[in-house]
């Protein structure tokens, strides 16, 4: 069976519906002949962060699959207070490259765990699951020093939706720049909506032979 590094930011214990489609991917991959190792966060970030934590959901995960887990460090303390003196949205302006989402310093933790169980492992495939989106940056460095294959899996577009807010149109047409530069990378790309694909093919984001639509199943 093949063995597949699955990097997914938001996953059990922590609820809500953005885990839904990586537990469900994890719970199933077996039945394909792939073997997932799940990298994560820690429990505790999730409690820190305050997201929903639903403990029933490790359940509906067979209890044998590796699940190694990495503390995210999200700046959340540090946010709340600026908020308070009402700063924050000063550095959100200024230091946008290293705020537009607090799970970028994960990055740097999670890429020397990913390496070594790549090569403890002897795996192929990488898969990243989106949002959030810079995990992407984390696959596609693997890919690159590693020579592994890479999966990025979008659950929601990012700047053509409404969910994501941005300092000002100049910081959205960074993020803009940034899906150019990264989402034609991965070796597939999979999107959760044939509207989506479209969408991404429009904007010639990626090849129409490397975009693949699997849609939400629960």
């Amino acid at each position: 069976m093949e063995k597949i590094l699955f990097i997914a930011y938001q996953f059990p214990p922590r609820g809500g519906p953005g885990v839904q489609r990586s537990m469900a991917f994890v719970s199933h991959l077996r039945e394909f002949g792939y073997e997932p190792i799940v990298l994560t966060v820690t429990e505790e970030d999730i409690r820190q962060g305050r997201y929903q934590y639903d403990e029933s959901l490790m359940g509906r995960i067979p209890q044998d699959i590796l699940i190694h887990r990495i503390p995210a460090n999200e700046p959340a303390v540090w946010a709340k207070r600026m908020m308070e003196l009402k700063l924050y949205r000063f550095f959100w302006y200024f230091g946008f490259h290293r705020l537009w989402e607090w799970s970028l310093n994960w990055n740097d933790h999670a890429f020397p765990v990913a390496q070594q169980l790549i090569r403890q492992h002897n795996i192929k495939l990488v898969y990243t699951s989106s949002a959030p989106f810079s995990v992407m940056l984390l696959g596609m460095k693997l890919q690159q020093s590693l020579n592994v294959k890479w999966v990025a899996d979008l659950r929601d577009p990012y700047t053509d939706a409404y969910a994501w807010q941005f300092p000002s149109k100049i910081h959205w047409l960074f993020r803009r720049r940034f899906e150019r530069n990264v989402f034609s990378k991965p070796n597939r790309l999979i999107v959760n909506a044939p509207a989506v694909k479209e969408l991404y093919l429009k904007r010639q984001l990626i090849e129409s032979s490397k975009i693949t639509v699997i849609t939400n199943g629960y």
